[in-house]
Parts: structure tokens; C-alpha cells; sequence
């Protein structure tokens, strides 16, 4: 093979690229630790480094990648640092992202969740709901001089 084709094969990052063309339908899960462009049909969770969903793709299923670029239709959770939604695009989910953008005139329906913020929630989750009391520190003498000032 020569090494135009070969760099033919690989994505932007130089991780290898996988393309799923506009007339193939996928029923089952895909995982690679490339790049990954679908143009076609997949029913199934997607785990990649890089996803880009095509305009006439329709993608049922979970996608976890760190970056992800929709233009076509997603229906499922998309896990991912970096998160695209173009004008052209139709995403019905929740988004758990570092970073989001959606062009105007996307369609979206479902909860936008920070990657922190979703940590945090995990911990204020955790035992059985009863209240623990706070962690309060002794009481700390009283600074004259700032009272002072306050009066003032």
C-alpha cells in the first residue's frame, strides 16, 4: 500500500478513520479507539475517540467519544469532552460534555449535564438521604479591630 493511501486512511489526529457509508445499516455496538464518520444507520452504542455523525446518518444508540460532532440524527445519550450539534442536526438525549455548541436552528431535547456537574451530583447522591450534621469548626475569637470598623 502506498503511503497516500495510507494517509487517506487516517483522521485529523492521525488515528485511524472508519467510515460507515450513507447506504450501510449497523445493528449492533461499534468500538474503536480511532475516529469513526457515519453516514448510514446504526442501531447500538458507539465507543470511540472521535465521532462524526453525518447529515443523512440516523443513530440509535449510546455514544461515548471524546469528541463528537452531530449533523445528522442521534437518539441517545452522547457521553463526550468536546460536543458539536450543527444546524442540521437533530439530537433527542442527554448530553454529558466538558464543552458543548449548538448552532442555531439544531433541534435538542433532553438535559445538557457538565461532566463536574454530574460528579457533584453523583456525590450529593450517595447514602440513604438522612442528614448529616455539618462540620462546624470551633468558634474563633472575635477581631476587635473589625468590629470596631464596622461601627464605625
Amino acid at each position: 500500500m502506498s503511503g497516500a493511501a495510507h494517509a487517506a486512511r487516517n483522521g485529523t489526529n492521525g488515528l485511524p478513520l472508519s467510515v460507515i457509508g450513507a447506504d450501510v445499516r449497523i445493528v449492533g455496538n461499534i468500538f474503536t479507539q480511532g475516529e469513526m464518520q457515519i453516514d448510514g444507520q446504526v442501531e447500538g452504542d458507539i465507543s470511540c475517540q472521535r465521532l462524526l455523525v453525518g447529515e443523512g446518518a440516523r443513530i440509535t444508540g449510546e455514544v461515548t467519544a471524546e469528541t463528537v460532532q452531530v449533523h445528522g440524527e442521534l437518539n441517545g445519550k452522547i457521553n463526550a469532552s468536546s460536543v458539536l450539534i450543527a444546524k442540521s442536526a437533530k439530537v433527542t438525549g442527554d448530553v454529558i460534555q466538558d464543552s458543548l455548541e449548538i448552532e442555531a436552528g439544531a433541534s435538542m431535547e433532553g438535559r445538557l449535564v457538565r461532566k463536574a456537574g454530574a460528579v457533584k451530583a453523583l456525590e450529593h447522591d450517595k447514602g440513604n438521604g438522612a442528614a448529616e450534621p455539618a462540620q462546624t469548626p470551633p468558634p474563633a475569637k472575635p477581631d476587635l479591630n473589625q468590629e470596631a470598623a464596622g461601627t464605625a
